[in-house]
């Protein structure tokens, strides 16, 4: 230091000595700057490295997600499979398809009674012959003849039209006919009476028994079957009587007889023949002859008929329905079941009479229809419409006399 000083006093080495103090504060400057710098870059390794660590938990964890995910995506795509090779199945199974075409079939009949009720419901009665003659024409692809009638599907369209009266459409109505029934043929043929309403709303369901049947009493197809009171869907029932209700039955196919009856709610005691199954022995009459009775069976699964004679023979024919091929044994009342057929018949040129026949050999009467299935039979052979034609004697000439 004392040298430092001897030599500082030299002017030269004066100038030397300044400089190297300021190069070595420089120095000092610098090194302070490095040494936060290394610092700086210390702490952000420090970062780094805690951010590495992270990122590989990360990746540890997603790798392991990844691998649960796969397993998952696998399960549901063999899940996805097996209910894919079901469904595949089903589709490919002859019940299905039967289902399906059976859905669709009921489907569109139900839009082209939708169509038709609209389009018959808007026309002037000197409109109903051509509109008829288009209906039959879309029904069965061939022209009605309403002047020369031939075959039962013809006849029935023109008795629809030109052969009407109070009678018919007091007989067509479910709850007036009663009293028309007990006059003819008794009381005891009559399923009981539970009550008769204007309007659902206005039932009371707490007097009604555990089974019973409720009707609207102006059309067909009406029927709301209670097997059991506690199951009953009050909804479901009181959304079908609502349009029912408010629907004139004669407009589905102009069958005119319906077009004035009063609209009631019915409901009559629960009859069956066991299993929910009723069987329906319908007697065709031609001028108050019992001529043939038709058996129907299968309402639960699928309608099936079969026709017999008056002496219980079974005959080649049906429409509409396949034929029931099982053996059905003759009711041990059948005579009688044709005598009171014949005695409700009185008077008419042909009528269906409708009874059930239970299994304590009682016998119920159901409804009189005056154009079976509305003309729509599809006989099968189709010969038989022609057959069955022949029975049907029409009063054209009354008709045209204006009688």
């Amino acid at each position: 230091m004392i040298i430092r000083n001897i030599l500082y006093k030299l002017p030269f080495i004066r100038g030397v000595l300044r400089r190297l103090d300021t190069n070595e504060t420089k120095i000092k400057i610098l090194e302070k700057a490095l040494d936060n710098e290394v610092k700086a870059l210390k702490r952000e390794i420090k970062t780094l490295k805690n951010e590495n660590e992270i990122l590989k938990d990360e990746l540890r964890n997603s790798r392991e997600a990844n691998s649960v995910t796969r397993e998952l995506v696998w399960k549901h795509r063999k899940d996805q499979e097996e209910k894919n090779k079901k469904i595949w199945n089903r589709l490919n199974s002859s019940a299905t398809v039967e289902h399906v075409a059976s859905q669709l079939c009921h489907m569109e009949a139900q839009l082209r009674k939708f169509i038709n009720y609209r389009f018959f419901q808007g026309l002037n009665k000197e409109d109903y012959p051509r509109a008829l003659s288009e209906w039959y024409y879309e029904y069965f692809g061939k022209a009605l003849n309403l002047e020369h009638p031939v075959t039962y599907n013809e006849k029935m369209q023109w008795i629809k039209l030109f052969d009407n009266s109070e009678l018919k459409t007091r007989l067509a109505d479910k709850y007036a006919v009663r009293e028309w029934v007990e006059e003819k043929i008794g009381e005891e043929y009559l399923i009981p009476l539970l009550g008769a309403w204007d309007r659902f709303e206005d039932i009371d369901f707490g007097e009604l028994p555990q089974s019973f049947v409720l009707k609207a009493n102006h059309g067909c197809g009406y029927n709301y079957i209670v097997p059991n009171k506690e199951e009953m869907d009050y909804e479901e029932a009181e959304k079908k009587f609502e349009g029912w209700m408010a629907e004139n039955f004669a407009f589905n196919s102009l069958e005119l007889q319906y077009m004035d009856i009063p609209h009631k709610i019915i409901a009559e005691e629960y009859v069956e023949n066991g299993s929910q199954e009723l069987n329906d022995y319908k007697i065709f009459c031609f001028n108050g002859k019992a001529k043939y009775i038709m058996f129907l069976t299968d309402r639960q699964t699928h309608l099936k008929m079969a026709f017999y004679d008056v002496d219980w023979n079974l005959l080649p024919f049906t429409y509409s329905y396949p034929q029931y091929t099982k053996k059905v044994p003759r009711p041990k009342k059948l005579d009688e079941m044709i005598r009171i057929a014949e005695k409700l018949a009185e008077g008419f040129n042909q009528v269906r009479v409708d009874l059930y026949y239970l299994i304590d050999d009682t016998i119920k009467f159901g409804e009189m229809t005056m154009t079976s299935a509305s003309g729509r039979c599809r006989w099968n052979p189709p010969e038989y419409d022609e057959i069955l034609g022949e029975l049907v004697e029409l009063p054209i000439d009354k008709f045209e006399a204006g009688l």
